[in-house]
């Protein structure tokens, strides 16, 4: 009998389909060399959008837990439990890491991928980085949707890099930054936070449209420079 799967929670719509695909397969509901459910019933099942279920496996196909077969549906690899294992340590090492310490790595693939993105991006990339764009500017005023909107934009641009390794290492830490974004959206002292995140994100498609690799780096730096006049700001807008 299947398990009813738990309300998802809404800080990240992609990482929490994530999360349940890991617990049905962490709890023996779908087998290692079991196929998972279509993707439009598991859409249904947690109450999100197909493109959420895609990339939430898209994710899980980097790590080596799934492997979608084209025309018949998505299986568990035979080595998911002993992957999954692996991946929950990486997950608490990184966990343990502070704030400064994680966007410094974040810094590091993200800035490489955007040069990527900006060398390598077909149309297809490029659209899927317009669409999450888009979705900001439609999520301006509400912090969890502009969080998975904005997290939305960072996959894109990573997938447009064509570096199935980093993309990878991005999947395994990008949702810890999650809270952190709504922090910055929610402090009153940063000025126009938002409004500042999408000039940031706009510069980098355009550069990554120009196939400008010298802006595409500037401005994803630019990207970091301005979380570390976050973290500046970040504890006395929290008490800390």
């Amino acid at each position: 009998m299947k398990a009813q799967a738990s309300p998802l929670r809404r800080d990240n719509l992609t990482e929490s389909v994530s999360r349940e695909i890991r617990r049905m397969i962490l709890e023996g509901e779908v087998a290692p060399g079991e196929w998972l459910p279509p993707q439009p019933e598991l859409a249904e099942r947690f109450g999100v959008g197909l493109s959420t279920v895609r990339e939430g496996i898209k994710g899980l196909t980097l790590l080596g837990i799934l492997e979608p077969q084209p025309g018949r549906g998505t299986q568990v690899s035979p080595e998911a439990l002993h992957l999954l294992r692996l991946y929950d340590i990486s997950r608490a090492r990184l966990e343990g890491l502070d704030l400064a310490h994680l966007i410094e790595a974040r810094k590091a693939i993200e800035v490489a991928l955007t040069v990527f993105a900006a060398e390598r991006a077909g149309a297809d990339d490029i659209a899927r980085i317009e669409q999450a764009l888009q979705r900001m500017r439609e999520s301006v005023g509400d912090s969890d949707a502009f969080t998975e909107a904005d997290l939305q934009f960072h996959l894109a641009v990573a997938q447009a890099g064509q570096n199935p390794l980093l993309e990878g290492f991005y999947h395994v830490a990008r949702s810890m930054l999650a809270q952190a974004i709504k922090e910055s959206v929610a402090i009153p002292i940063v000025p126009e936070p938002t409004a500042t995140i999408l000039r940031q994100q706009e510069r980098i498609l355009a550069a990554i449209r120009a196939r400008d690799v010298k802006a595409a780096r500037r401005h994803a730096e630019a990207v970091f420079a301005y979380w570390d006049e976050f973290l500046r700001l970040r504890p006395a807008a929290s008490g800390e």
